[in-house]
């Protein structure tokens, strides 16, 4: 099988030291391209280092609402070098009404400045939206979006939320969450994007399946083998159909050569 992890942080600090490692696992795991997004601008210089160094490592640049900080208004100017420097999105940017702040307004500022830049360049955007689906599809109709698309990275809308993002040529990537056999709204979501909209991710060193959890160990992205064995068992299918669907997504969403 031939696996994209669409979505993962090797920046992180849990990989320092240890990435050589790190991804030679996740090749024998199948895995053939990595997604690896910044949250900072201060990570972006890192993620396109990320990508020279390994071939099979792709980038995106972004700011995530989480780490907006005074003055990132200015520094959206610097996205319009992303496809000069070879990044294939603009993320990890979105909304977020769980964390006091930065505020909505803040948010939904910078979301858009970053839309903007993506559509100017037409990249795929790489979204987190937590409980603002709302104000992220009014500011999708505010901006637009590129015809590239994008993904809702760890969707936990509805099918009703995704039947309108999918409208707006988004889809949406799935990870650990796929792991935990509690939801019947997940399970219906997943039925309804499968097979042209669903991708998969690990968001690694976050959101570990079940399998991982409270051992102790960072996730990675080898375990997306987890999250494909459990998304083949709620469908139905077999891994090697859900594995060929997810990476043709990606390959066709963020541009990815053979």
């Amino acid at each position: 099988m031939r696996l994209v992890d669409v979505h993962c942080h090797l920046e992180a600090e849990e990989f320092a030291g240890n990435l050589d490692q790190v991804l030679a696992d996740a090749r024998a795991a199948g895995i053939v391209k990595l997604i690896t997004a910044s949250i900072t601008p201060e990570q972006w210089d890192v993620s396109e280092s990320l990508a020279a160094r390994y071939p099979e490592v792709a980038f995106a640049l972004g700011i995530h609402p989480w780490y907006i900080k005074p003055g990132d208004e200015e520094r959206v100017a610097g996205l319009r070098d992303a496809r000069a420097r070879g990044a294939v999105a603009i993320g990890e940017i979105g909304l977020d009404s769980k964390i006091p702040s930065p505020s909505m307004e803040e948010q939904v500022l910078l979301f858009e400045a970053q839309l903007v830049v993506a559509c100017e360049l037409d990249l795929p955007v790489v979204i987190h939206c937590r409980s603002a689906f709302g104000e992220l599809a009014r500011a999708i109709k505010a901006v637009g979006m590129p015809d590239a698309g994008g993904i809702v990275h760890a969707f936990s809308g509805s099918c009703e939320v995704a039947e309108e993002l999918i409208g707006y040529g988004l889809s949406f990537a799935l990870g650990g969450s796929l792991t935990y056999r509690n939801s019947k709204k997940r399970d219906l979501v997943l039925r309804r994007i499968y097979p042209e909209h669903l991708l998969l991710e690990t968001d690694s060193p976050d959101i570990p399946p079940v399998q991982i959890r409270g051992t102790g160990q960072p996730n990675v992205p080898a375990f997306i083998r987890y999250n494909l064995s459990a998304a083949a068992e709620t469908l139905g299918e077999t891994e090697e159909r859900v594995a060929a669907a997810t990476t043709a997504n990606a390959r066709r969403i963020f541009r990815l050569e053979e």
